[in-house]
Order: C-alpha cells, then structure tokens, then sequence
C-alpha cells in the first residue's frame, strides 16, 4: 500500500530535508501510497454526512477517529501499514526522534473533510495523549483530493512562534506531509474553496513519545493564536486558550472528554 521504495531508497535524504525544513521541522512525500490504493481510498471516502462535524470559530470540518464505520481499506492502511514496526522505524529514522508509538485509540486522528468555506486556524495541538502518558511528537497528513488547485485553497500552513515565517503546503492527491510537534509548531489550514461541492479529504495519524520534545515536563491544552491581520482573534483567543486551560486543570480526568476509536484486541506499537 505504501511507496515502501521511495523511502526506503531516500531516507538519507529525506531525513536531512526534514532536520533542514524551516519553520517547522517537516517533509513532504508525492506518490506516498500505490496508485491503486490511492485511488480506491479516493472513491470509497465517506461524506461529510457520515463524519463528526467540528464547527466553532476556531475550526470549520468533520473529524471522526472511528474508521472502522468506513471501507475497510482504511483500518487496513492504518494497522497494517501507517501503524506497522517497518513504517514506524522509517518515520523515526526520518524525524531523529526515537521510540515512536502509534496510537490504536486515533485520539483527534482519522478521516479528516472540509467542505466550501471549511478551515482550520493557527494553532498548537494538544500536548498529551489523554489516556497513556505520552507526549505528541508528530503529526502525518495524507491528502486524497484530486483535481486539486491553488484556487482551491485548503493549504497546510506551517508557521514560526512569532507568526513572522510561514511555509504553505497544497494538499494535492497522494501527497503525505509529516511535522514535529511541540510548545511552538503552529499550523493551520487556509479556507477552503469548491463551489463545485469537492471536498478537502486527508487521513491524519499522530506519533508519541514518552518523553517530552524538550526533555521537561508540560501540558497545554489545543490553543490558537491570531494571525496578523486577525485583529478580533488578537482579543478572542488567549482568553478562549485560558478558559479551556483552566476549566481542563479543574476536571478529576482533565481529558474525559476525548473521542477515541476502540480496536479490540489491538496493542499501540513502540519502535524496536
């Protein structure tokens, strides 16, 4: 299913581009999966009716981590492939980061869509996993949008802490982006644009540790930041970031709220 050869060929490559990327540490991969797998992942995505919708002012999208209610070819990329000991090893020579661990439970992960006037904001991830004691340390992005455009928008960004450096990603069929994840990499998605009634479409998986990406002990909740010309967003969201952070420190299970995907009989991976 994955371009296994591509990476495997590469990886010195690919791991230098990674270490050099500016402002966030990431790398880009076309042709990421076979052609017929992308294909038929393309066909057989679900509809925006179908998935959990997130709509606030923060967010415009469907998120939904239980891909087991989908064709089957997508549990079967995850926990065959994206979640396998030969993928996990490539991903962790590719970051420098060792002893990554996939996580079977898809917390804030799955099957991603964003229809006309979907968007995603500046922000930071949350920091933890909310039932093993594990810190985020990257995020995997694969795009399933043919046909797709500059018009189109939908753009990944990935921004520097003080908003002054950005790098824009199309997130084009079979392209697959991965990021480090810490206290400061800010991302986001510019809006989307299909008054044709496309959709943006993505597979999105994250990647632990347990250790921390700075060594130290931390916690944040997901928090947005304006960008420049955002000048109501400048007001709203610190004191939104506060809210949510005080309002998690005083819940006994201060991540309850988290949407998991349940796979019986399914162990998370650590790298060997």
């Amino acid at each position: 299913m994955i371009n296994y050869n591509l990476l495997e060929s590469q990886i010195d490559n690919l791991a230098k581009s990674f270490a050099e990327a500016k402002p966030i540490r990431h790398l880009t991969i076309d042709n990421f999966l076979s052609e017929e797998v992308a294909n038929q992942a393309f066909s057989v995505f679900p509809t925006m009716e179908e998935m959990d919708v997130l709509k606030d002012f923060r967010q415009d999208k469907a998120q939904d981590p239980a891909i087991n209610k989908f064709n089957l070819i997508f549990s079967e990329l995850v926990s065959q492939h994206l979640h396998s000991e030969r993928f996990l090893a490539l991903i962790s020579r590719i970051s420098g980061i060792p002893n990554l661990r996939t996580d079977s439970k898809l917390y804030a992960a799955g099957l991603a869509q964003g229809g006309n006037g979907s968007f995603l904001n500046v922000h930071i991830d949350n920091s933890s996993h909310p039932v093993n004691p594990w810190y985020r340390r990257l995020n995997l992005l694969v795009y399933l949008n043919k046909h797709w455009a500059e018009e189109n928008g939908g753009n990944l960004e990935l921004w520097s802490p003080d908003m002054s450096e950005s790098v824009a990603i199309l997130p084009i069929f079979n392209r697959m982006v991965i990021f480090a994840t810490d206290k400061q990499s800010w991302h986001s998605y510019r809006r989307v644009n299909t008054l044709d009634g496309d959709t943006r479409k993505s597979i999105n998986l994250y990647f632990f540790t347990e250790e921390s990406a700075d060594g130290t002990h931390y916690y944040h909740v997901t928090s947005f930041k304006a960008r420049k010309n955002e000048i109501l967003n400048k007001i709203v969201y610190p004191v939104d970031n506060l809210v949510r952070t005080v309002a998690r420190a005083l819940r006994p299970n201060k991540d309850a709220h988290a949407v998991l995907y349940e796979q019986k009989g399914k162990n998370d991976r650590k790298n060997p």
